[in-house]
């Protein structure tokens, strides 16, 4: 019987994942932002330093540029593209809640994206964490992007 239902919650899963692309495309303005995000990735990949530190220095640049909304896709497509299942939000928020929710471990998971200049401080994933108003999902993952200027 559990098997059955770690099956019927995949097959849910996929279906939702689905739907939500769909709706997503039909919005001029996701259209644009994920198609935005996928020339990104082709710019981020062409990205290369001297040695390895140095590429990730300047990818981490690079990021920082982005549009935050254009970020987000990039995130989403990045775990679309692992093999996880992902369902994306019907609209740009703003608000501080979720950027879109990946389904891990047979259970969906939030997914909050952040850049930040600075250290990360724990008052902000805290403040995240009060802003997830459904409580079907188990876990959030906190994607933070943090650089630091030296100079």
């Amino acid at each position: 019987m559990r098997a059955t239902a770690v099956v019927l919650n995949g097959i849910l899963a996929r279906g939702r994942a689905w739907v939500s692309r769909i709706q997503s495309r039909r919005s001029r303005s996701h259209r644009k932002r994920q198609d935005a995000a996928r020339r990104r990735e082709c710019s981020l990949a062409e990205i290369v330093g001297a040695d390895a530190g140095e590429t990730f220095a300047r990818r981490m640049a690079y990021l920082r540029t982005l549009d935050p909304l254009v970020f987000e896709e990039l995130v989403l497509d990045a775990f679309q593209k692992k093999g996880w299942i992902v369902e994306r939000n019907r609209r740009y928020s703003g608000d501080g809640g979720l950027d879109g929710k990946v389904f891990m471990d047979n259970r969906w998971r939030g997914i909050q994206c952040k850049r930040y200049k600075g250290p990360i401080q724990t008052a902000h994933a805290h403040k995240s964490n009060h802003g997830c108003k459904s409580s079907w999902i188990s876990t959030w993952l906190f994607l933070f992007l943090t650089v630091h200027y030296h100079g």
